[in-house]
């Protein structure tokens, strides 16, 4: 199994350092994209806190947190998308190329670890959060933002756009029988996670060869919230909000399906 890990964080990480369609929609994540991310990272920060951003892609949003006034080192695994991100350096941002497997920073070493869209690209999702809950400091925060990968919601809504004449969503339901089936397949899934006592991480093969469409084809875990309560009460770390929504119906969403929502928003102190 660590052979098999091993051998796809090489391959991903090649294709990662190489991808020019890839960074191109890295790029095309402007500060409105990104905007509901910086909002839930301040929301939960103290001011002038000393970040680290783990898989910050192009670094934007490290810029756009600097801005708000905080220490900001941002790291991703890909040199290549970083490149355009030097002429953002200052004495309280920085960047630097690192594997979320394996940091190079001390044990407690910052006041909060954040990252957004990153966990679902990790080959190792339980490594890449312990490492998070080594370096971030005693009384600091983890904050976690990405798509849940497990939600039942998310096909139901394919469903019923595909119902009315719209497309599917490629990958995950691209006809709407393909989209029953993985509603199906998530809502198992999600009832399963919701009364286990330890995490199951569950892994897919990530389309890097020849799909780079977009639609987190390139994802290799299910990510989902369900893993990660579970993972960081295990670890004895406190859940501060399990989903935290934008918008009223985001709002709505979380404070009524928390486990079970679109997209993964999850405040965790050390």
């Amino acid at each position: 199994m660590e052979n098999e890990i091993t051998e796809l964080r090489k391959r991903m990480k090649r294709f990662y350092e190489t991808s020019e369609t890839y960074k191109g929609f890295l790029d095309a994540h402007n500060e409105s994209y990104l905007r509901t991310y910086i909002n839930l990272v301040s929301g939960y920060s103290k001011p002038g806190s000393k970040m680290l951003e783990i898989g910050g892609g192009n670094g934007l949003a490290a810029r756009l947190l600097n801005q708000l006034g905080y220490h900001v080192i941002s790291t991703d695994i890909s040199l290549f998308f970083l490149k355009d991100a030097k002429k953002w350096h200052n004495e309280k941002l920085k960047y630097a190329v690192c594997d979320a497997l394996d940091l190079s920073f001390k044990t407690e070493s910052f006041d909060v670890v954040c990252s957004s869209e990153l966990i679902e690209h990790v080959p190792d999702a339980e490594r890449a959060l312990s490492e998070m809950a080594r370096v971030v400091k005693k009384g600091g925060k983890i904050i976690i933002a990405g798509p849940n990968l497990c939600s039942p919601i998310l096909p139901l809504i394919d469903i019923l756009r595909m119902g009315m004449g719209g497309n599917g969503r490629p990958i995950w339901s691209e006809t709407k029988r393909q989209a029953i089936k993985n509603m199906y397949i998530n809502l198992t899934r999600s009832l399963k996670k919701r009364f286990a006592s330890q995490p199951t991480f569950l892994y897919r093969k990530p389309d890097i060869e020849y799909q780079i469409i977009g639609g987190d084809a390139d994802s290799v875990y299910y990510a989902n919230p369900l893993d990660l309560e579970r993972f960081f009460k295990n670890a004895g770390l406190k859940i501060i909000k399990l989903s935290v929504g934008f918008g009223f119906q985001g709002r709505l969403m979380a404070s009524l399906f928390p486990r079970f929502s679109l997209y993964i928003s999850m405040v965790v102190e050390k």
